[in-house]
């Protein structure tokens, strides 16, 4: 008598394609995640609550389960990041104290991060996931619910505005102010 081998259940199957994203995908996610929200810690966070729902829903089969964690975790990302800005809005209209700046990792380059950090929410989050992550514009675009042609204008804006600021930060390090 043989032994037949049984297909994994799904809980088993969604452990180990969770295994392999980890293995693979997460650091650049966090990464990139860090970029939106200008924490590490509260990257991990958005993406430790993606992998808990997608763990959650082992039942339910996914096309693309990286581009389903990318998704879930930058809607993380951004409702942390809005809440934040909600807490801190609170905050000043009271006359409470500051919340303290949370420490990030010294990224490669820092005029870069810093300069994204600067960017309009919107405009962070379509450069940081069309450029960092490398999506495409339609990847981009259903992840955050809008139009092919709304990513390709905050990606316009996102450039000029990033040029701006990597420019007058070169000019703020040139000791002629720029002048030659």
């Amino acid at each position: 008598m043989h032994a037949v081998a049984t297909p994994p259940d799904t809980a088993t199957r969604r452990t180990e394609e969770l295994a392999a994203f980890l293995r693979v995908g997460a650091g650049r996610l966090v990464g990139a995640l860090t970029l939106i929200t200008g924490s590490r810690a509260a990257a991990e966070d958005a993406l430790q609550d993606a992998l808990v729902k997608a763990w959650h829903r082992h039942d339910e089969p996914f096309d693309n389960l990286t581009a389903w964690i990318t998704v879930v975790a930058t809607n993380n990302a951004r409702s942390t990041w809005r809440r934040n800005q909600a807490e801190q809005r609170a905050l000043d209209k009271l006359g409470g104290r500051a919340l303290p700046a949370t420490a990030t990792q010294t990224e490669p380059d820092d005029a870069l991060h810093a300069a994204l950090r600067t960017l309009p929410e919107r405009e962070r989050q379509v450069a940081v996931l069309h450029y960092v992550l490398d999506q495409s514009v339609a990847q981009v675009a259903a992840a955050l619910g809008v139009t092919d042609g709304t990513v390709k204008t905050l990606l316009s804006r996102a450039r000029a505005h990033l040029a701006e600021r990597l420019r007058a930060g070169d000019d703020a390090t040139d000791p002629t102010g720029g002048v030659q």
